[in-house]
């Protein structure tokens, strides 16, 4: 894809988006919530043409794919589900304890531990 076609493409993605913006009416929270899927999509979308997403291996951009993941649903719910600021602690340390392990499993480290059975062998 040459770059007129990339720059045309992303000023039709940017005028689609100012106009859901400003003129679909929905709440507020959808359309940040909207905006932040669509920008990182589109990211993705670039890194792919400009052939970025080529150049690393396909595990990393697994990886990374996940994190962002991970990441903006852990985000979405602290900014959108209400419940009580104790239970939102927890829940945020649960899931950066399972990235960290998941994180050293897929880099090796964690292969090197003996597999932990429970109960009877």
């Amino acid at each position: 894809m040459n770059i007129i076609s990339l720059m045309v493409a992303l000023v039709v993605v940017g005028l689609l988006l100012w106009l859901v913006n400003n003129y679909i009416p929905m709440e507020a929270r959808i359309k940040q919530i909207l905006n932040t899927v669509v920008v990182i999509m589109v990211i993705l979308w670039v890194l792919n043409t400009v052939g970025v997403m080529g150049v690393l291996p396909a595990p990393l951009v697994s990886m990374l794919v996940t994190l962002v993941v991970v990441g903006l649903l852990l985000w979405l719910v602290n900014s959108y589900i209400p419940m009580e600021r104790r239970i939102k602690q927890i829940l945020n340390i649960v899931v950066i304890i399972l990235v960290v392990l998941w994180l050293l499993n897929v880099f090796g480290v964690l292969s090197g531990i003996p597999s932990i059975r429970i109960g009877n062998p």
